[in-house]
Order: structure tokens, then C-alpha cells, then sequence
């Protein structure tokens, strides 16, 4: 048998199994699989007569609910960026009055035109970026803390509806996660996605994530304009970003390369206590 007939076999299984089973031949196959290995637990394991539910399917009834699912990621989201803000706020007062004092101490020992230089150019322009590390700094550590404790692997599986509805799956959530940090790593993460044409699409959108680089002037505009409202305006980019991620990934996905999305399953881990290691890495 040439590779022909076994590309003309193989098409014709999978159109044999699309049409039996009413499915792709992936989720059958899956689900053949999983019949038979739970069959084979039920014959070889004993349970319990009454299984107790752990902390983590206590918690994940609410985390997972279909209705409180998408709302509480959001009010996470936002808690996040209020977090951020709030803590970096006396951060960011105290780099900017240190720089303040090291140029007001610069132009009183220079000449007027070296003084200009160092202390309006050099410190200030360095100053002015310097202050803005705090906000990053602390968004990636509540990030961080999210996906060490388990919650970020649930928020890809609540996810996952939605993206259905656009013509994604829940794997593309991760690296439009990972925009918010930086988008070309979440770029470079698309390629854990197996469709190709869920892959495109998924980097096609990412440049709409909000990065880490986008922060400072966000911040920059909500403290100058938004004094009171810092954290729901900064909130409220992110999420504009986001729905508009959603709209173009909808208009790619039903235009531009149309088709099936593919299957998403994935384990969800245990939750658990951040650690320092698993922050800081």
C-alpha cells in the first residue's frame, strides 16, 4: 500500500466515524478511550461506599459553576488591578520624591547647562521610567500567584465556553493570558495549540492583550486625568482590549480561516498555597 491509499484510507475513517458517531474522530477516539479505561477502574477499583468531596471540589463548584464562573474571574481580574495600584501607590511616591531630591541636589552643585542635562535629562528621563516598575512588578506577582495556586487552570476551563462561541478553545486562553506579562512569549506559547488555524487566529488577536509595556502609559493617563478611579479605568482597558480580542478573533475564525475548532481537555491541578519559588519563577 502506497502513501496515497493511506492517505485515501485515512480520510475515509475519519469521514466513516464523522458520520456514524455525529463527532471528529479525535473526541471519538477519546472518548473510546476513556470508556475503556473507566470500565477497566470500575472492575479493579474499590471505593469507598461514601466519597468525600475534597477542599478542591468543594471550592471548584463555585469556581466552575457555569453562571458564577465568568463573573467571579472578572471581579478577580479586577481585584487584581485594584491590588496593583494600591500597593504601588506609596512605591511610586517614594522613587519619584528620591529622584526629585537627587536632581534638585544635582542642580545645585553643576554648571547651568551640565545641570539642565543631568538633572532634566538623565535623572528625570530615568526617574520617569523607574517609577512605573512597581505597577508591573506587583501585576506580575498577583499573575503569579493566580497560576501557582491553581486558579489560572480554571479560569482556562470556564473560558472555554466562551471561546467555543468564537470559534476558539480554552487553550488559546493561556497565551492571551500571558499577553498581559508580554506578547511575544504569549506568542511563542501558541504553539502548545494543535489546530493550526485556532494557532493563527489565536496569534492574531494576542497584539490586542494589553502588555506589561502598556501599563505605564494606562497609569500615566488614569493618575493625570482619573485621580480617583486609577484601578477601574486601568480595569476598563484591559478589558475593552479583551472584548475586542473576542470580536476579531470571531470575525478571523468565521471569515478569514473558517472551520471546526478543536477539542480542548486538560487536567486541572489541586489548589494550593502559593509558594515563594513557584512566585518568584
Amino acid at each position: 500500500m502506497d502513501s496515497q491509499e493511506v492517505l485515501r484510507a485515512k480520510d475515509e475513517s475519519l469521514t466513516h466515524l464523522r458520520r456514524v458517531y455525529g463527532d471528529e474522530a479525535e473526541t471519538v477516539i477519546a472518548d473510546g478511550r476513556y470508556g475503556f479505561i473507566s470500565g477497566l477502574m470500575k472492575d479493579v477499583l474499590r471505593k469507598p461506599a461514601i466519597e468525600r468531596l475534597t477542599l478542591s471540589d468543594n471550592i471548584d463548584k463555585v469556581v466552575l459553576n457555569r453562571w458564577l464562573g465568568i463573573p467571579l474571574f472578572l471581579v478577580i481580574l479586577f481585584g487584581v488591578f485594584q491590588f496593583t495600584f494600591v500597593a504601588s501607590g506609596p512605591l511610586m511616591d517614594w522613587i519619584d520624591g528620591g529622584f526629585g531630591w537627587l536632581a534638585e541636589k544635582t542642580s545645585a552643585i553643576s554648571p547651568g547647562w551640565l545641570s539642565s542635562l543631568v538633572a532634566d535629562g538623565i535623572i528625570g528621563g530615568v526617574g520617569s521610567v523607574l517609577v512605573f516598575v512597581p505597577v508591573i512588578f506587583l501585576l506580575y506577582i498577583a499573575l503569579s500567584i493566580l497560576e501557582d495556586s491553581g486558579y489560572l487552570a480554571r479560569a482556562a476551563f470556564v473560558m472555554d465556553r466562551l471561546m467555543h462561541r468564537i470559534g476558539l478553545h480554552g487553550r488559546s486562553f493561556v497565551p492571551l493570558m500571558l499577553g498581559f506579562g508580554c506578547n511575544v512569549p504569549a506568542i511563542m506559547a501558541t504553539r502548545t495549540i494543535e489546530n493550526p488555524k485556532d494557532r493563527l487566529v489565536t496569534i492574531l488577536v494576542n497584539p490586542l492583550m494589553s502588555c506589561g509595556a502598556r501599563l505605564p502609559i494606562y497609569a500615566l493617563f488614569a493618575a493625570a486625568f482619573f485621580t480617583a478611579h486609577q484601578g477601574l479605568v486601568v480595569f476598563s482597558m484591559y478589558a475593552i482590549g479583551i472584548a475586542l480580542a473576542l470580536i476579531m478573533a470571531w470575525i478571523f475564525r468565521s471569515r478569514l480561516v473558517p472551520g471546526e475548532s478543536g477539542h480542548f481537555v486538560m487536567e486541572l491541578p489541586p489548589y494550593r498555597l502559593p509558594t515563594i519559588t513557584g512566585v518568584a519563577t
